[in-house]
C-alpha cells in the first residue's frame, strides 16, 4: 500500500456512489525512484528562470509565473502544479482539502499540527482566515474564488477550517496557494521575499531583481534529501564545468539555442509546448477595429504557419496554428493538434465569404472583405467611405517574441495595403490594456494560461482587473457562458462550455490567437527525476524531488 507521502488526493465526500464516482480524484505523486545521496543537502543547484524577479505575493496583480514558482518553494499551499500542469494536493502545512458538499459548496481544510513560520510563529487555521480576508478585497483575478466564499470557520484547536461558498466555484483548488503570514508587508518590493516569513522546502536568504538565493528549510518534513542551496538567476549562461548542477526553463526557443546546446554533451534538454499563447487582440471602441470587417481582414491576412516557420525554423518542435484563445497547446482540453515540424506556408483560397469556420488564414479573403464593406484600395492604402485612410496603431508586448511577431504581422498587413505604427509597451498586461482603452487598435502580447480556463477567459467576462488582460469587450452570450462554466464541477462537461465561450470570442474576431509558444527545459545530465512540463511552475514545483545520479562504488 502506498503511504500518504506517495499520494495526493482530492477527497470529495458527497452523497451517493454516483456522485463519488464522478468526483473522487486520486492523484499520484511522482512515482520516480528517489535516489539517496548523503552529500545532496550540501550541494548547490543553479536554476535559470524567466526574470526579472519581484517580491509580489501570489495575489498581487504584478505576480508572474516565475513569482508563483518561487513562492511554491517558500510558502504553504493547498495545491501546487505538477509537471503535467495539473493541480495536486500539497500534503504539507495544509495537510488536506476536501470538497464535502455541493449544496452549498463546502470545503474543509486540515492544517498539519506543530508547524511554524520561519519567524517561529505557529501556522494555524487563523492564517487561512487572514489570507481570505485580504484576498477577497483585492482587485485581482486571483481573488475571484475568495470573493465567492460566504464564511470561513476555524475549529477550536485551530487545525480545521471550513469554507462555505455563497455561489458555486468549481475551481476551488486554485485557492489557498502560497499563503503569506498575517500582518506581513504588502507590495512587490524584492526585499519582501526575505522580509516575509516562509513555510516550505526553502527560505529566501538573498534577493535581487536578477538573482535569488534559497537555502533549505531544515524544518520541512517532506523530501528531506534535497538540494541544500538553490541559486536562481534570470540569465541563461550555460554551466562552465560538468561538475556544476544546473537547470533552465525558458521561452527562448530557436535554432541558435538548440545549436548551442548540441555542443554541451553533459546537458539534457527537451522542447515542449508552454502555457503562453501569442495573440492579437482588437480594440472594441476604435473607429477601425470596432468594425467586424476590419478585424476579419487583419486576422485573415496574417499567415500564421509561415510565421511559425520563420520564427522557429527547423527546431525539433514547432507549435501549430492556434485553435484556442483560452487553452494553450500543452493542455489536455486544447481543441487543436499538437506541434510538428515546419510544414510551409498555408495555402490560400479565393472563396468569397472568408475561410471556413473563420480559423484559416486567407490573404485574398482579407482583401475581398474590405472591398465588400465599402473600403477603396488606392496606391497609398485603403480608404473608408469617409475618405479616411485605414491605418493601425499596434501595441507590442516587451518580449523578444512579441517583437518578432509584430514585425511579421506588420509586413503581412503591408502586403494587403494596411500600414501599422508600432508602439512598445512595458508589459504584456499594459499592451492588453492599450486595446481595452482603445489607446491602440491592435495589441500583440503573450497571454499566460493556467490549469483553469477561467483565468484566460476573464478577459471577456466580469470586472476588468489589471491582471485579467482586459479586452474592453463584454457580451451577454459570453458572460452567460462564463457563469455557467465556472459552476460546473465535472471538468469534462465544463470544458464543453468553456470551448463554446472560446469560439464565441474568436468568431467575433476580438482575439486572434497565433500559436502557443514553445518552451525549452535544459538540465545537467547528472540530475534525475526531471519530468517534462509546459509551465515554469510545473518545472520548479518538482525541484525538491530532483536527485543526483548516485556514483556506483568501485570494487
Amino acid at each position: 500500500m502506498w503511504s500518504r507521502r506517495h499520494w495526493r488526493v482530492l477527497v470529495i465526500s458527497v452523497f451517493g456512489l454516483a456522485v463519488l464516482a464522478a468526483f473522487v480524484v486520486p492523484v499520484a505523486r511522482s512515482g520516480a525512484l528517489q535516489y539517496t545521496n548523503a552529500n545532496e543537502n550540501a550541494r548547490t543547484l543553479v536554476l535559470s528562470l524567466p526574470g526579472p524577479f519581484n517580491g509580489c505575493s501570489y495575489l498581487d496583480p504584478g505576480a508572474t509565473p516565475t513569482t508563483d514558482a518561487v513562492l511554491d518553494l517558500t510558502r504553504p499551499s493547498a495545491f501546487v502544479t505538477n509537471a503535467n500542469g495539473t493541480l495536486i494536493g500539497q500534503n504539507g502545512p495544509i495537510a488536506s482539502a476536501e470538497l464535502t458538499s455541493l449544496q452549498p459548496e463546502t470545503v474543509r481544510y486540515t492544517i498539519s499540527s506543530g508547524l511554524s513560520w520561519s519567524n517561529g510563529t505557529s501556522f494555524t487555521g487563523g492564517d487561512l482566515v487572514a489570507w481570505w480576508q485580504r484576498a477577497k478585497s483585492l482587485a485581482s483575478v486571483t481573488s475571484d474564488g475568495y470573493r465567492a466564499i460566504k464564511s470561513l470557520s476555524v475549529s477550536p484547536n485551530g487545525l480545521t477550517v471550513t469554507a462555505v461558498f455563497a455561489t458555486p466555484y468549481a475551481d476551488w483548488n486554485l485557492l489557498f496557494r502560497d499563503v503569506e503570514a498575517p500582518g506581513t508587508p504588502e507590495g512587490c518590493a524584492i526585499s519582501n521575499l526575505i522580509g516575509r516569513p516562509s513555510l516550505g522546502p526553502y527560505l529566501v536568504t538573498r534577493a535581487t531583481a536578477n538573482r535569488l538565493v534559497l537555502t533549505m528549510n531544515a524544518n520541512w518534513r517532506l523530501d528531506t534529501n534535497r538540494f541544500g542551496r538553490i541559486v536562481i538567476t534570470d540569465t541563461q549562461s550555460l554551466p562552465s564545468t560538468a561538475k556544476d548542477i544546473w537547470a533552465d526553463y525558458s521561452l527562448a526557443v530557436n535554432s541558435g539555442a538548440i545549436l548551442t546546446l548540441s555542443s554541451h554533451p553533459t546537458l539534457l534538454s527537451r522542447i515542449s509546448s508552454s502555457s503562453n499563447i501569442e495573440e492579437m487582440t482588437f480594440a472594441s471602441a476604435s473607429p477601425s477595429t470596432s468594425l467586424l470587417a476590419v478585424r476579419e481582414a487583419l486576422s485573415w491576412s496574417v499567415l500564421r504557419q509561415a510565421m511559425i516557420d520563420h520564427i522557429f525554423g527547423a527546431v525539433t518542435f514547432s507549435p501549430s496554428v492556434a485553435a484556442s484563445a483560452i487553452y494553450s497547446q500543452g493542455q489536455s482540453q486544447y481543441p487543436g493538434t499538437g506541434g510538428s515540424n515546419p510544414t510551409g506556408q498555408s495555402t490560400t483560397t479565393t472563396t468569397k465569404g472568408g475561410p471556413s469556420n473563420g480559423s484559416s488564414d486567407c490573404v485574398t479573403c482579407a482583401i475581398d472583405v474590405l472591398k465588400d464593406n465599402g473600403f477603396l484600395r488606392t496606391s497609398s492604402g485603403w480608404l473608408r467611405g469617409t475618405g479616411k485612410a485605414l491605418s493601425i496603431r499596434l501595441a507590442v508586448g516587451p518580449r523578444a517574441l512579441d517583437h518578432s511577431v509584430a514585425a511579421l504581422v506588420k509586413n503581412d498587413w503591408a502586403r494587403i495595403g494596411v500600414s501599422a505604427t508600432l508602439v512598445n509597451k512595458s508589459s504584456e498586461t499594459v499592451a492588453a490594456r492599450a486595446t481595452a482603452s482603445s489607446n491602440a487598435d491592435v495589441a500583440i502580447f503573450s497571454r499566460p494560461t493556467i490549469t483553469a480556463p477561467s483565468y484566460a477567459a476573464r478577459s471577456w467576462a466580469g470586472p476588468a482587473y489589471p491582471n485579467t488582460y482586459p479586452s474592453g469587450v463584454r457580451s451577454a452570450t459570453v458572460t452567460s457562458l462564463f457563469s455557467q462554466a465556472s459552476a460546473i464541477f465535472n471538468p469534462v462537461t465544463a470544458s464543453v462550455t468553456w470551448l463554446r465561450l472560446d469560439q464565441a470570442v474568436m468568431n467575433d474576431y476580438w482575439v486572434r490567437p497565433l500559436f502557443t509558444a514553445p518552451s525549452l527545459a535544459v538540465w545537467s545530465s547528472s540530475l534525475v527525476t526531471v519530468q517534462s512540463t509546459f509551465t515554469v511552475t510545473g518545472f520548479v514545483d518538482q525541484l525538491p524531488t530532483w536527485s543526483i545520479t548516485p556514483v556506483t562504488p568501485t570494487s
